[in-house]
């Protein structure tokens, strides 16, 4: 009810609201009395965080403002996963504690406790789980170098020969999270090309074969070196390209013939002498003719033909004549003449 009227304006102190709603888990905080305009806040218990207006008023139809607060639980978020490690808590709500721990090998960086505060959040940061210094490892090969020069569980170290030398075996060692390196067979070999390359005609002279050795090559009396004298083992485990010997003439071999020995020619087909100078006519040149070249013959006046075998007859042998030596017809009867171009008049045959 309206307690007074003042200056055209309704009085409204004498109204009062019924008492402030309950809020779950809050404690109502009662500023002034209950008449209008009167203010109520409200304190979340603990752990708990509130949502919605921090304060409320008694209306002046003796009705309190809405919304109405809420208080929830708060929580923190779920501990983060660490590397090599784990988080170990029941719940994340406030006061709740969480335990990092690391795994075989490896140490804790950072407060191995955290605890969920009010603000939601833990009280320390995530720690780390950091790898445990190794040993320098005494199982290294001879002659070997490593990758690193310091050393931590779960590392990976690659072995690596020195020059001159080659790897036998795994080339990688592992320190293991009981701080021991894993067993390795790995060698250091002293690189070896084998017995170097044969050189036809020559001699080599060198009794070691292992990386950075070298051997000479000479060649023997009537052949000539081509190409380097030595002859070096690589880092890869071959030699270097040997020289040549080659036969020495002392006259050049002629048509295409290829010094083979010393002063000895070894010749085409067609060919032959101590030069290959000298051609070849299987079947021998006839009527004086003269091989000139691989079965070509060069003939003398009057005769033709592969062999020299065909007369030649500067006028054609007529009649059915047949040229039978140099300007010489062989007539069939009854012809006659050097051409066969007389018939003969009696019995008697002209040859």
């Amino acid at each position: 009810a309206l307690s007074s009227l003042t200056t055209g304006f309704f009085s409204l102190a004498g109204i009062r609201c019924e008492p402030p709603p309950r809020v779950e888990n809050a404690l109502p905080v009662v500023i002034e009395k209950t008449y209008y305009r009167s203010n109520i806040s409200f304190v979340c218990n603990f752990g708990y965080h509130l949502l919605g207006p921090e304060n409320i008023t008694c209306l002046a139809n003796g009705t309190w403002s809405k919304p109405f607060p809420s208080c929830k639980e708060t929580r923190c978020e779920d501990p983060e996963f660490i590397e090599n490690g784990n988080a170990l808590y029941e719940n994340n709500t406030v006061g709740s504690r969480a335990a990092y721990y690391c795994n075989r090998g490896y140490s804790l960086e950072g407060e191995p406790i955290a605890e969920c505060t009010e603000a939601g959040t833990w009280s320390h940061p995530i720690p780390q789980c950091k790898p445990n210094p190794c040993p320098v490892p005494f199982i290294i090969p001879e002659n070997a170098l490593l990758s690193e020069t310091t050393f931590y569980v779960g590392q990976k170290v690659f072995i690596k020969c020195r020059e001159g030398y080659q790897l036998r075996g795994p080339s990688v060692i592992t320190c293991n999270s009981d701080e021991a390196w894993t067993p390795t067979r790995a060698k250091c070999e002293k690189i070896s090309c084998g017995p170097p390359a044969h050189v036809a005609n020559a001699l080599v002279r060198g009794t070691f074969h292992q990386y950075g050795d070298v051997v000479t090559y000479s060649c023997y009396s009537g052949y000539m070196l081509e190409g380097s004298l030595r002859s070096v083992c690589l880092e890869n485990a071959t030699w270097t390209t040997p020289p040549a010997c080659r036969a020495i003439c002392r006259f050049p071999c002629q048509n295409g013939g290829v010094c083979e020995r010393p002063n000895v020619c070894s010749c085409p087909d067609g060919w032959m002498g101590r030069l290959c100078e000298e051609p070849i006519c299987i079947l021998h040149c006839l009527n004086g003719g003269r091989c000139v070249a691989p079965y070509q013959c060069d003939c003398q006046a009057g005769w033709t033909g592969s062999r020299c075998h065909q007369a030649v007859c500067q006028s054609p042998c007529l009649n059915g004549g047949k040229c039978v030596r140099p300007d010489r017809c062989h007539c069939p009867s009854p012809w006659t003449g050097h051409d066969c171009s007389r018939k003969r008049k009696s019995g008697f045959h002209h040859f």
